[in-house]
């Protein structure tokens, strides 16, 4: 199941952001009968994956190969008498979802099957924990309704893969993206590889502190302290339905006791986001700060898809703060850049703790802005950011921002 999730949300970017929530052609290899779905073994799936993408290739060393069961369901087998008469029940809801202008016949088919599996999954919870689970078919039919009218598969379905981990969604918090995904595993496995071996006396004394500013779910801080054991992480965010979330998200990944998700908000005064509520310590600086903030400008935003405007919220979107706000969607990297040096400390305490020579501070950023932000970071509040790099994702695209104090 988690793995076909990863193949059935590949999304799409358009300009700055990446956007769509139906299949791409990335994977239109993969042959889908019309009324069954048949898994196939983990390696070859991942191989219909652009060849490019490491994320694929991570995927299957960070998860455990699948024994192979060939299970299958048939779109048929749900019956509704709500749909034309003559109709299969299978062209009925792919008629019900071709009034989303967004999906294509070859979206809505695996749109549907998606629907179906987690119907099917949802019941077979349901009745191991000695519940009677709703009617399937209902059930299909309100979540196909849903799709037409534009909502996003994810927020139907309540959960989306990233990386190696699946995170729970729910409206209006930001859907996490396939992309960040790809660059905050390159980043976690450059920050590994940049310690020496666990066997030397010189291996990290303390762990990494990470700081994920904006962070929704919770997707980032969540993704980083996963594959790096030797970290600690705090995501901020100011929307109260997105630190709920991302505090339901640890405690089901049992991440809760390594990652803390909290309220915190960028343009308030910056030791309050490095001092937890009730800690007599204060302010605790930390190792690494990192952040997909919102950056898209508003004149594109008025042009994105139905089902981002009127789903996800604007202001985990907007890069200029507030609707009818002209820029170029700059304006949170602006900030953080004017407060890096209240948030990080010393590069030489952090290499007595041995971090020395990993990255200071990343950013993802949306397409064509890497080198503003490259230079907004450099001229940065005290200097302390010195050299930077840009990091393409998985689709060739210009998507993070790396920079060191060095």
């Amino acid at each position: 199941m988690a793995l076909l999730r990863k193949l059935a949300r590949v999304m799409t970017i358009y300009n700055n952001k990446i956007l769509s929530v139906s299949i791409t052609d990335t994977i239109r290899s993969i042959k889908l009968d019309t009324t069954m779905l048949a898994l196939r073994p983990t390696t070859r799936l991942l191989k219909c994956v652009t060849p490019r993408s490491n994320f694929a290739r991570a995927c299957t060393t960070t998860k455990p190969t699948r024994q192979h069961h060939e299970p299958t369901f048939q779109i048929a087998s749900f019956s509704s008498t709500s749909f034309t008469q003559n109709a299969s029940p299978e062209e009925s809801y792919l008629h019900t979802l071709s009034s989303n202008p967004e999906l294509s016949r070859f979206d809505a088919e695996n749109d549907l099957r998606w629907i179906i599996s987690e119907v099917q999954e949802h019941a077979k919870r349901e009745l191991a924990r000695g519940k009677l689970p709703p009617i399937e078919d209902e059930r299909v039919e309100e979540f196909v309704r849903r799709r037409a009218e534009g909502e996003p598969l994810q927020y139907i379905l309540g959960n989306t893969d990233f990386g190696p981990l699946t995170i729970l969604c729910k409206r209006p918090t930001l859907i996490p993206r396939p992309e960040t995904a790809h660059i905050f595993t390159q980043l976690s496995q450059h920050i590994l590889s940049s310690i020496p071996p666990l066997t030397s006396a010189s291996r990290p004394s303390e762990p990494l502190s990470i700081l994920d500013l904006c962070t929704g779910t919770g997707c980032i801080p969540l993704l980083m302290a996963h594959l790096n054991p030797l970290s600690t992480a705090t995501g901020l965010d100011n929307s109260p339905a997105a630190v709920s979330l991302g505090g339901v998200n640890a405690k089901k990944l049992d991440m809760h006791e390594r990652v803390d998700i909290r309220y915190g908000n960028i343009f308030g005064p910056s030791k309050r986001l490095i001092t937890r509520p009730g800690d007599l310590g204060g302010a605790k600086k930390v190792g690494m700060v990192v952040s997909n903030p919102p950056y898209i400008p508003y004149e594109e935003w008025k042009d994105l898809p139905r089902s981002v405007r009127e789903y996800e919220s604007p202001a985990a979107l907007l890069g200029d703060g507030t609707k009818g706000q002209l820029g170029k969607g700059l304006k949170f990297y602006e900030r953080i850049a004017e407060i890096l040096s209240d948030l990080l400390i010393e590069e030489e305490e952090l290499a007595g703790k041995g971090w020395k020579g990993i990255p200071r501070v990343a950013v993802e950023v949306g397409k064509g802005q890497a080198r503003d932000v490259e230079d907004i970071l450099r001229g940065s509040n005290g200097g302390v950011v010195g050299r930077t790099e840009v990091w393409n994702d998985q689709f060739g695209v210009e998507r993070l921002v790396v920079g060191w104090t060095r």
